[in-house]
């Protein structure tokens, strides 16, 4: 960067000596010039000698041309380019986006959901809801009826409006060009650099392509730009906390959090961000000692409210809607608890007999999210195990999920027709399973993962019986106001003590290998954690003649926020499963470390001569140069906290702190939305680094504009961009026929392999 001369130094220090010595020397006044963007230039003069012969003092690191205050106008000027840009990712985002009739890439996932909310079926998904039903709200709005299952390469039929259902969804990624202007505005960027900024964004081809088809990321990325211009505004506002604008901004904020976390969880990425700032702020402004203490206090009190709570209250709102709409029996009720199932139309859960006695065919169910039901058959068995077959957790209702629960004495045919015994508490019980014929067991041998606890199998027959088939029911609480000295389906939360050793039945999250076929492993354990929810069990389902079918009703409550924990738990399990398949995705999949380098751009279509193809490619140039910053901003901040630190920094204190208030968001954002992604053991694409690569863009045009006015005349700033955008804009074109869909055959595609990673003109099979 940029230094003063030392003889411009030393001349300032014999100055500034004068003007203590002398009454009379006066500093000129500073005089305004015209700068190329619309504003004026700071160009501070000052007296070199005892004549009046005057030198511009050069520009130090980080002097803006601009009054920070400027930067909050939003003049017709800046209108009128916002809307002209809004215009062009109309087209780059619109333009023959229904050429491909096929079911494409990820459209197989999130139009079947969309359906669901048609349907209004129960599903089960890894993300938050409210991606997906604006995905289901533009299915809803084209007329679609939810009959169509969305298969990956089916062609859709002419009763589905996928165009209308594409336009839908990509109307909404095109918000992201204006939105990145406007917080440029706020983040001390001139209107040039604001232009080349929101330009990059718009001509960036990956950010294209993936606005193209009914996926969740277009609404992801609007919200996580929405977040960013909401935090940028509000910290415009730093200097009159407490007015409308600030309140207004700082709900807007809290609001774009709370939109972009219940779209997807790498939301939580940007609500670390604009945590992370907010921080850092108030604890500034408690060191400084600013404002008084009572001050302080209104100031955490508005944050809390407006950065925790409007988000929380939109997250939980998304979940209370999607619940909502969902509310008939689906592919993801089993996913769920007990209680809620019994509250869905058409489930089995809530029709159903309510009481249960000796001889009662049941399923029982953890109150562990990820469990699911207590499931063995006869092809799980111990390879070490004589006679001993797996016991453990499974999702969803199968054949395998029933057992048969029987007293001491009783032998199983006369059960169903013997007198009704009810089950009471600290009744002695055996669990036979239906369909094996096996008790429910447990021994001396350690389990598979947990060497403290006792295994978990199925063994014996009617006329084999142990002491270890014993198990003691123990009632922990009754939801319903029916009395607690019985057991009852669905309402009843109970443990089984096993009545030999006393240990306690517990389901737990580790997954038994291949021979467990990826059940969660069941154990008995010793601990004392008698309360634990992997120790509390319910009936699901009860099949028993003496009894008459009957709904809940009132007997079950909805249970909101323990719904969403429940669910957001069964999420992240899920999540941490989809593990990566190197032969599925060996052509799409690609590592973290990959993703700023472009290294491994991703094919969206099937690849063959006669398919229409899209490719899942950024423009090289600005994405190579913005990783590039990236990667030498925190050696940049390095040297200069070295110079700072040997008393040579040429830095002013204020202009310093525009550059670090803007910088540290930008790169702070692209770091959050990126670094995590290496801890992550789930399989990863290319873009997933698209959020982080929009804070990249905006922090490339940003530096482009800082190196400009240090390094050269402000009339060059317009000139620049416009070359800059000229470049980007002739790369983009390049890659246009990917982003728009290509039927060229792949040989004529091979202009564009820039590098012999990308595999666009390889004949490989499927994507």
């Amino acid at each position: 960067m940029p230094d003063s001369s030392t003889a411009v130094e030393s001349q300032g220090q014999g100055l500034r000596r004068r003007q203590h010595t002398s009454a009379h020397s006066k500093t000129p006044k500073q005089p305004q010039q015209p700068e190329q963007d619309g504003r004026q230039e700071d160009s501070k003069q000052v007296v070199l000698d005892d004549t009046h012969n005057k030198e511009q003092k050069p520009r130090k690191h980080g002097q803006e041309s601009e009054d920070p205050e400027d930067f909050n106008k939003f003049d017709a000027t800046d209108r009128m380019l916002s809307l002209a840009l809004t215009l062009l990712c109309l087209f780059t985002r619109l333009y023959r986006i229904g050429r491909r009739s096929v079911v494409t890439w990820d459209e197989t996932h999130f139009g079947k959901f969309g359906a669901h909310y048609i349907n209004g079926t129960f599903y089960h998904d890894v993300h938050p809801p409210l991606a997906k039903m604006l995905v289901g709200l533009g299915e809803y709005i084209s007329g679609h009826n939810g009959s169509f299952d969305y298969k990956s390469g089916a062609e859709y039929p002419k009763y589905v409006n996928y165009t209308f259902q594409r336009v839908f969804i990509a109307t909404i990624g095109v918000f992201i060009v204006p939105f990145a202007y406007r917080t440029c505005r706020f983040l001390s960027f001139g209107r040039a650099a604001a232009l080349l900024a929101a330009g990059f964004v718009l001509l960036d081809n990956a950010l294209c392509v993936i606005s193209r088809f009914i996926l969740l990321d277009p609404p992801l990325l609007c919200f996580t730009a929405m977040s960013l211009l909401g935090y940028a505004a509000f910290a415009a506002q730093r200097g009159r906390p407490f007015s409308y604008a600030w309140w207004n901004w700082l709900a807007f904020t809290g609001t774009s959090l709370g939109l972009v976390t219940s779209s997807k969880w790498v939301g939580l990425f940007v609500v670390a961000l604009v945590g992370l700032c907010t921080v850092e702020e108030l604890l500034t402004m408690y060191s400084e000692g600013r404002v008084r203490a009572y001050e302080q206090l209104k100031h955490w009190g508005a944050r809390v409210l407006c950065l925790i709570g409007i988000p929380l209250l939109v997250y939980i709102a998304c979940f209370e809607l999607h619940f909502a709409l969902l509310g008939s029996r689906g592919t993801g009720d089993f996913k769920m608890p007990s209680t809620f199932q019994a509250l869905q139309h058409r489930s089995v859960v809530a029709n159903q007999p309510h009481r249960v006695a000796f001889g009662s065919l049941v399923t029982l169910r953890s109150h562990m999210p990820g469990f699911g039901l207590i499931h063995t058959n006869t092809t799980l068995q111990f390879p070490d195990g004589d006679n001993e077959w797996v016991a453990g957790g499974m999702g969803g209702k199968q054949k395998y999920n029933w057992w048969r629960v029987v007293s001491v004495n009783e032998t199983w045919e006369n059960d169903t027709t013997s007198p009704v015994t009810h089950i009471a508490d600290n009744s002695i019980v055996r669990l036979v399973h239906n369909g094996t014929w096996h008790y429910l067991r447990t021994g001396r041998t350690q389990p598979y993962h947990l060497s403290w606890d006792r295994r978990m199998f199925v063994a014996g027959n009617e006329s084999s019986t142990s002491l270890w088939d014993l198990w003691k029911v123990r009632i922990v609480s009754e939801e319903s106001p029916r009395p607690r000295d019985q057991l009852y389906a669905v309402t009843t939360t109970f443990q089984l003590y096993h009545a030999l050793s006393g240990c306690l039945l517990q389901a737990t999250s580790a997954e038994l290998p291949e021979w467990g076929r990826g059940m969660s492993e069941l154990v008995c354990t010793d601990a004392n954690s008698t309360r634990a929810d992997s120790t509390l069990w319910n009936i699901e389902q009860v099949r028993d003649k003496r009894f008459k079918r009957a709904r809940f009703g009132t007997l079950v409550k909805r249970h909101l926020i323990h719904n969403i924990v429940w669910l957001n738990r069964e999420m992240a399990i899920s999540n941490n499963k989809l593990v990566a398949d190197p032969d599925r995705y060996k052509h799409t999949e690609s590592s973290p470390w990959t993703w700023p380098l472009l290294l491994y751009p991703m094919r969206l279509s099937a690849w063959s001569d006669s398919s229409i193809k899209y490719y899942e490619i950024g423009n090289p140039i600005t994405w190579w140069a913005s990783t590039l910053c990236c990667f030498l901003y925190p050696l940049q901040m390095l040297y200069w906290l070295v110079r700072w630190r040997r008393g040579a920094s040429s830095w002013q204190p204020r202009e310093f702190r525009r550059y670090w208030d803007t910088t540290k968001l930008l790169w702070g954002g692209w770091a959050l939305h990126y670094l995590p992604f290496f801890l992550m053991g789930r399989v990863t694409y290319i873009h997933h680094y698209l959020p982080a690569l929009y804070f990249a863009l905006l922090l490339l045009a940003y530096k482009i504009q800082c190196l400009v006015r240090w390094y050269l005349p402000p009339k060059a700033m317009w000139p620049v961009v416009l070359l800059a955008l000229l470049v980007t804009s002739v790369v983009s074109s390049i890659f246009m026929p990917l982003t728009f869909g290509s039927d060229k055959p792949i040989k004529q595609l091979s202009y564009m392999a820039w590098l012999p990673t990308w595999n666009i003109h390889k004949n490989l099979d499927g994507y």
